[in-house]
């Protein structure tokens, strides 16, 4: 583990020269993410001016389940996005060789090298976003921010392992380069409460594709309208895929025509 902190500690210090390299664009994307933030904000806002409720749900209620997404958000396109848009490209041109060699797990080494930290004012925001919405629903206490850090640490592990899965079938399919933007494009049916879609679609995003136990579950838990014990759905199924996702590499790793055979 300790070889591993070490590790990820010299790709957090290359990220944060690359982006001082460039302060423009780290300025840049940090406005433009803010603004985006925003917009989702006011387009919510928008649609609950004309109807009182979506799905039993009020715009003070909304900020916390939508904190939530925006932080995942910020872990997906910050910490992942750019480590997963380039599996495929590894495969394709033979450069997953380069990591399948060195003397360490080759799934934490792809996983982790890169690092966008243009992506902080997003983490900031949805940080905003929760704490805001569990002050004004009056529901701001420690037991509370618990469920908030293990949800939160659940939805990114969730996201993580079902997005790599999706990805590692490139190690078969080489020329599909844009799997990797299948699954962030699609987490944006998160920020919608679940009681919108019909029964089947509602059981697809619970159990199928969870995109229901990443934002408004949690938020159905901290506002009392869900037993707490319900947490532990997540978790589970976060140690499950992470599991499953090891699991999934490797069996992919065995069937894997490298560059050099």
């Amino acid at each position: 583990m300790k070889k591993y902190l070490k590790l990820y500690g010299h790709t957090f210090r290359l990220a944060i020269m690359k982006n001082m390299a460039y302060p423009q664009d780290f300025i840049v994307w940090l406005i433009v993410d803010i603004l985006w933030s925003v917009i989702n904000l006011v387009f919510f806002k928008i649609i609950l001016l004309s109807v009182p409720t979506i799905s039993g749900w009020t715009f003070e209620r909304l900020i916390l389940p939508l904190g939530f997404i925006q932080i995942l958000n910020a872990f997906i396109w910050g910490l992942m996005y750019g480590n997963m848009k380039e599996i495929p490209n590894d495969v394709n041109k033979g450069n997953l060789d380069l990591y399948l060699s060195k003397p360490a797990n080759s799934q934490f080494l792809v996983s982790t090298r890169y690092l966008g930290l243009n992506l902080i004012s997003s983490f900031l925001i949805g940080i905003f976003l929760v704490w805001y919405g569990l002050s004004i629903n009056n529901v701001l206490s420690i037991f509370n921010v618990t469920i908030v850090l293990v949800a939160t640490c659940a939805s990114v592990i969730i996201s993580y392992s079902i997005w790599f899965m999706i990805v590692t079938t490139s190690l078969w399919f080489s020329r599909l380069k844009n799997i990797a933007e299948v699954f962030p494009h699609s987490v944006d049916i998160a920020r919608y409460p679940v009681d919108i879609f019909n029964p089947f679609m509602r059981f697809i995003f619970t159990f199928i594709i969870p995109f229901a136990i990443l934002g408004f579950l949690p938020a159905d838990i901290v506002l009392n309208k869900t037993s707490p014990w319900y947490i532990f759905g997540p978790v589970f199924m976060a140690t499950v895929l992470l599991y499953l996702s090891h699991r999934f590499w490797n069996f992919a790793l065995r069937h894997y025509s490298s560059a050099s055979s």
